[in-house]
């Protein structure tokens, strides 16, 4: 945002304020500084009259000028395309030295003599205007033939450029700047003195018809002019180029003027769009298929987009004979939402729009309506028309002890409630029960609780005017929730470290392509992201993998035989609610090259996957996963349970998937990190007696689970079996439709070594029992 002091001194009175105290108050108050440009006219630059102009007599491209500068008429050659007699210009007489180092002085160009120069805007260090010199006008002041430019203080000027945060909408123009340095500096804001209508202007009723649908999300209002001739002042001109805005268009450079100076989005259409000159124009404002409001002119024609866009050929110009005015206001959060992502082409009114224009659309077009009559011969229609939508303001009630252990000090009640009318807020104090009612204005969008007005008090007493005081340490018990957290995570990063896995850390948001390409949780749409960052990081995260396997083959394009990543990190649900999770993905060989493989390690297989994933979260069950999303292969997937509860999955990679990131066989794993087991480590009893083993091979149906069998045993199994395992599972075509499961039983008493005969009986009960069940043998 880019401001003058003599702009910001038509909305307060600083002309007695240094700029560098102006600077710094910016600063205070929250609205940072980044550069300042003081602006100063060279001496011996002065006022001019072009009496005649005539072509050179010796070069087609250069003009002879009779000058006259007060004292003294100078002929000056002038190469300029624009330069015309009777106008009023800036000339350098003799002497002058211009900001690039240029020094006037007599010469003789093409055999003539020229005593000075006539200046473009440019060449004496103002923003670029036109193409040629720069033609003056009483914008800037009166002018006197022979004055120093100098001594034009609306010109010789201080440009301020301000950095804006993107919740500080209301400060996106001149007067929300100088309504915010009106508090620090205790001024009074000045205010638009409005036009009296002449009587015998027509109503605007006569030539405009406006239609608004039912659930509109924005106000709206409209006024009419017919066009003779549009003529922007200098001083327009020079501040839009100070504030580098751009428009070859004359009504289009009043347009963003005032709304630049205003904060209103105005924008400016033809009469042609909505109807033929004779005819009444018909406006019609509906939602479209966005949710947006959408303004529609002839056949239902969409002729822009409120806050977003305006379809070119509906753009008024300054040829147009008669030209509809719109002021618009919709909420900055309705815009930011509907529009994200949906590549509606918006124009430069969408960053304004999104983060918060200014609602008082009168103030907005009786501005520009000021800025056209200075200088234009037009006529406008008298009165308006308009659809808006009642505003209730949010209420918040501050207790004035609560801000005073905010701030760390109590502001004056009197010091708060200026503080806050001055800003816009509606305050209400009741001295009884120590509550401010605090109204909050419709341009204040970022205000949403009694933090954010805190804020707004502080920034305004300053933060250098507030006692510091020095900060109390108690020192209490660090074992906590989130000390247990922490060292959870540490635990379980460390062991996946340690059996070669490598950390990897990403954003949270990802690309909500990914999400549908692989079938993944999607945000509901009303809760997606309003400004991503960039189109590829769109939405919050519903999975660690994508981001994970992009790394993988990352590496792998780097010539890595094997890689092995892992990442502790947050992931939402449709509904926006955050968890963690833990992903674990290895791609690659499963060795390293060596004499024992003769360098040639095997790939990873699901085994040998799962093995790595058991040495960091201990013992768990794998159960058959059924509903596979788009990363896995539906042949190679099984459910994580821990504890028997539900932990996550394991997976091979879909070859597809592969195929498409160039990545060897690969094996992905993606846990709830609170199912994840980490507690205090309870001693148990153990036995000083030795253990027996057994291996039981059993001849069981190939379509038979697992976990099936090992249920029944678990029920089943006497007191002395303490722990039991496959250790082995063979499959050859003398079987049939059967394989061999080979169990290793370990048993073990706390009161005696068990005989073999007492474990032989064990083993002949629990094989008695299991064939009774399923109808298995032993092979």
């Amino acid at each position: 945002m880019i401001v003058t002091k003599q702009w910001l001194n038509e909305w307060i009175d600083v002309s007695a304020i240094d700029t560098d105290k102006i600077s710094i108050a910016l600063n205070a108050i929250g609205l940072e500084v980044d550069g300042l440009t003081k602006i100063r006219i060279p001496a011996h630059v002065v006022v001019g009259k072009v009496v005649s102009c005539e072509k050179h007599p010796n070069a087609d491209k250069l003009n002879l000028c009779q000058v006259d500068v007060g004292e003294s008429i100078q002929q000056i050659v002038c190469g300029a395309k624009n330069v015309a007699a009777g106008q009023m210009v800036a000339v350098a007489l003799i002497g002058a030295e211009l900001p690039g180092g240029l020094k006037i002085k007599k010469a003789k160009l093409r055999d003539v003599e020229s005593c000075g120069m006539i200046c473009s805007s440019t060449e004496l260090g103002l923003p670029k205007i036109n193409d040629g010199i720069m033609i003056l006008d009483d914008s800037i002041g009166k002018l006197e033939l022979g004055k120093p430019l100098c001594e034009y203080p609306l010109i010789n000027d201080d440009v301020i450029e301000i950095g804006l945060t993107p919740n500080r909408g209301d400060c996106q123009s001149v007067y929300g700047v100088a309504r915010d340095l009106s508090v620090y500096f205790d001024l009074e804001v000045k205010t638009l003195g409005q036009k009296e209508e002449e009587e015998n202007q027509p109503g605007v009723g006569r030539v405009l018809h406006l239609h608004g649908s039912e659930a509109l999300s924005g106000s709206y209002m409209y006024k009419v002019f017919d066009n003779k001739e549009i003529e922007v002042p200098l001083l327009i001109q020079l501040r839009l180029g100070f504030a580098e805005v751009e428009n070859s268009c004359l009504l289009g450079k009043l347009v963003d003027y005032s709304t630049y100076v205003t904060g209103v989005l105005l924008r400016a259409y033809s009469q042609t769009c909505f109807g033929s000159k004779d005819d009444k124009a018909k406006i019609t404002i509906a939602k479209d298929e966005n949710g947006l409001d959408a303004i529609y002119g002839l056949n239902g024609q969409k002729v822009a987009i409120t806050g977003i866009a305006q379809m070119s050929e509906c753009k008024a110009t300054a040829l147009d004979d008669r030209i509809i005015v719109e002021a618009n206001y919709t909420h900055p959060e309705i815009i930011a939402s509907r529009s994200a992502n949906k590549k509606l082409g918006g124009d430069k009114h969408l960053y304004r729009s999104s983060r918060g224009s200014e609602p008082q659309l009168v103030f907005g077009l009786s501005y520009f309506f000021k800025m056209l009559g200075k200088r234009s011969k037009v006529m406008p229609y008298a009165d308006s028309q308009q659809i808006t939508q009642d505003f209730e303001p949010k209420i918040i009630n501050i207790h004035q002890s609560e801000l005073t252990e905010m701030i760390g000090e109590e502001i004056p009640k009197n010091k708060i409630i200026k503080i806050l009318k001055h800003l816009g807020f509606g305050v209400n104090f009741a001295f009884e029960q120590d509550v401010i009612n605090v109204k909050i204005p419709q341009f204040r969008s970022d205000v949403l609780n009694v933090q954010d007005i805190c804020e707004e008090i502080v920034r305004i007493v300053g933060i250098d005017n507030i006692t510091s005081k020095p900060f109390m340490f108690a020192e209490q018990l660090k074992i906590n929730q989130s000390y247990l957290n922490f060292k959870k995570r540490q635990m379980y990063r460390h062991r996946a470290v340690a059996s070669g896995f490598f950390e990897t850390l990403h954003f949270v948001f990802d690309d909500a392509e990914n999400a549908k390409k692989f079938n993944l949780p999607l945000l509901n749409e009303a809760l997606e992201v309003a400004n991503p960052i960039t189109s590829e990081l769109n939405t919050l995260r519903s999975s660690l993998l994508p981001n994970i396997l992009s790394a993988v083959s990352n590496n792998l394009k780097f010539g890595k035989k094997r890689v092995a990543l892992f990442e502790v990190g947050s992931v939402f649900d449709s509904e926006r609610n955050e968890s963690k999770k833990m992903a674990f993905v290895f791609s690659g060989e499963n060795g390293i090259p060596e004499i024992a493989n003769h360098g040639k390690p095997t790939e990873i297989d699901f085994f040998a996957f799962a093995s790595k994933i058991q040495s960091i979260l201990g013992n768990f069950t794998l159960l058959p996963l059924k509903e596979v999303n788009g990363l896995c292969s539906p042949y190679e997937a099984a459910i994580v349970m821990i504890d028997g509860v539900e932990a996550g999955y394991m997976a091979r990679v879909n070859v597809q998937v592969e195929k498409e990131l160039d990545l060897a066989r690969t094996y992905i794993c993606e846990l709830d990190f609170d199912a994840l087991s980490y507690g205090r480590k309870i001693a148990k009893e153990y036995s000083k007696l030795p253990s027996s083993s057994r291996d039981l091979s059993l001849l069981v149906d190939a379509k038979m689970q697992y976990s099936e069998l090992e249920s029944f045993i678990a029920s089943i199994a006497p007191k002395a079996l303490v722990k039991f395992a496959v250790i082995d599972r063979y499959v050859h075509e003398s079987l049939g439709d059967k394989v061999s499961l080979t169990l290793k039983l370990q048993f073990q008493s706390m009161e005696k070594t068990f005989e073999e005969e007492e474990i032989a009986s064990m083993v002949e009960a629990l094989l008695a029992k299991i064939q009774e069940k399923f109808g298995i043998t032993i092979r």
